[in-house]
């Protein structure tokens, strides 16, 4: 069995945040398993966000090429993502439940969607800003973005690329490479896919972690669960499970360094997870009204080392090139040696995004 600081050290292990991802970008995203979007940008979008923390020199033009080259795709995975292209497979599962009827948002327009698709085959790429707009909607979205929404998850449509952030549709059969697989993944694959690529990528978890806001593919996860463990694939580790191949593993304490993560980065996207292992309360305060928020509209948490001394809320402010401090909070009173790095932290993270870094207040 391994120790509490040692299953901590695995998981930050797995999710490649103090030691840099050694592969490309598409083989990182393949390892994490999805890369989530937001439409966020206080700082930057979340899933750059991500991906600098963990591949050395990023910048943001490398995951608009890996998508022009097809090497990912951009679907729903437990929201909104970025997918391997080799998992288009297992996306097709889901795109056939919403075909066969199982609601995403709002009722599908069939005569409507039949008319968004003709147009898309025979004019090329989309947008919804190219259709008229209708009059009021679901979220102020027009009816015609509505049935773009519908077709892309039914997968009748994918996205192309984003201009600016809005989505560019197409067919499939004009951006799925030659040698990708379009058939379904059974029940049963697809439920083995979901518990090895998350027990992947963060070391250990536990059924529901696995399912995460998979509310559908709970059965499947836990058959897959079942089955592997007779199998021998997986391990129990007290209520946890692992891979069997992960049974020797011997991760090495992080190095104490700060890592400023951003709130959707997949190590701390499941808070009472987070809370499990690293004790960490945290949640992101944005989507509540100002009056209840504890720290700030926006705070990033504050990794050091093994644990999380902290939330710092940012805010770029690019009419002045600086990376605004609004408020820093600490677990507990901070000593030279963390102070000093979530200083150069600060600098970076800033320097990434063309900025000057506010000083930090004593």
């Amino acid at each position: 069995m391994l120790s509490e600081q040692q299953v901590r050290a695995l998981v930050i292990e797995r999710q490649s945040i103090h030691t840099p991802w050694s592969g490309d970008l598409p083989s990182l995203i393949h390892h994490l398993g999805a890369l989530q979007l937001d439409a966020i940008q206080r700082i930057t979008r979340a899933h750059h966000h991500q991906l600098y923390n963990r591949l050395p020199r990023y910048r943001e033009s490398h995951l608009q090429r890996a998508e022009q080259r097809r090497e990912i795709f951009e679907y729903w995975s437990h929201a909104a993502a970025y997918l391997p292209m080799a998992h288009y497979r297992f996306a097709r599962v889901r795109m056939n439940r919403i075909r066969e009827g199982q609601k995403h948002w709002f009722e599908k327009n069939a005569k409507l969607c039949r008319y968004v698709l003709d147009r898309v085959r025979a004019e090329g790429p989309l947008r919804a800003s190219d259709f008229v707009r209708a009059k009021g909607g679901w979220w102020e979205w027009s009816d015609e973005k509505k049935a773009l929404e519908q077709l892309f998850h039914e997968g009748e449509l994918m996205v192309s690329h984003r201009d600016g952030f809005q989505k560019v549709f197409d067919l499939p059969e004009r951006l799925l490479p030659p040698a990708v697989r379009t058939d379904t993944a059974s029940d049963e694959e697809y439920g083995r896919h979901l518990v090895r690529t998350f027990l992947r990528c963060q070391g250990l978890g536990r059924s529901e972690e696995i399912s995460y806001l998979r509310r559908e593919d709970k059965p499947l996860v836990q058959s897959a669960i079942e089955s592997m463990l007779r199998r021998g694939e997986l391990l129990p580790h007290g209520k946890d499970l692992m891979l069997a191949a992960d049974a020797d593993a011997s991760p090495q304490r992080p190095p104490r360094r700060v890592r400023l993560l951003s709130p959707f980065d997949p190590l701390v996207l499941q808070r009472k997870r987070l809370k499990r292992l690293f004790g960490f309360d945290y949640q992101l305060e944005c989507y509540l009204p100002e009056a209840k928020r504890r720290y700030g509209y926006f705070c990033l948490p504050i990794l050091y080392g093994d644990c999380f001394a902290g939330v710092v809320d940012l805010k770029a402010d690019r009419a002045s090139g600086v990376l605004r401090i609004e408020a820093l909070h600490w677990q507990a009173p901070p000593g030279a040696a963390l102070r000093s790095s979530f200083g150069r932290a600060l600098q970076k993270f800033a320097g990434f995004h063309g900025l000057q870094s506010e000083e930090v207040r004593p």
